[in-house]
């Protein structure tokens, strides 16, 4: 018995075995950029993203199927990264978030398909050695409002 498999089929499922970046979400990378290379030398900054499915941050009231929130610190730049993730984030998948942060962060960065992650703490320096930014992502449990959190911390140097 002789099976023949279109060209489009092998097509569609060649770059299913292959690692591939994550698609950083459309709009994000432009205002994480700028924010990351916002601090002046020796000043950190510090976005923090919190998302919650299910259920209601702790120091909320009435029920909820889920919530986000950021905290800017009032910082122009941060709540610019702040707007996209609130409007575009995922609540069920925060790990598909920092995926997203980390592809603009370093776009070289593969995931495997169907790689998940529940936290994780990454560092990256941007710029020069005489001139730059150190980025410090961080995914992690919220103990302080329930849910997860995403940390952007950005200091000059």
């Amino acid at each position: 018995m002789n099976t023949r498999v279109s060209r489009w089929i092998l097509a569609a499922t060649a770059g299913l075995a292959i690692p591939m970046s994550v698609p950083a979400a459309g709009g994000l990378c432009e205002p994480l950029q700028h924010y990351v290379v916002s601090a002046a030398v020796g000043e950190s900054r510090e976005l923090k993203f919190r998302v919650i499915a299910g259920s209601n941050f702790k120091d909320r009231e009435g029920p909820a199927y889920g919530g986000r929130r950021c905290e800017h610190g009032d910082y122009e730049p941060a709540k610019a990264v702040c707007k996209f993730l609130m409007e575009h984030s995922s609540i069920e998948s925060p790990g598909y978030n920092v995926k997203s942060v980390i592809a603009c962060l370093s776009p070289k960065t593969r995931f495997a398909p169907g790689t998940w992650l529940y936290a994780i703490a990454y560092a990256v320096k941007l710029g020069t050695d005489a001139r730059g930014s150190r980025v410090d992502v961080v995914l992690s449990e919220d103990k302080e409002v329930g849910g997860t959190m995403l940390s952007i911390k950005t200091t000059g140097y």
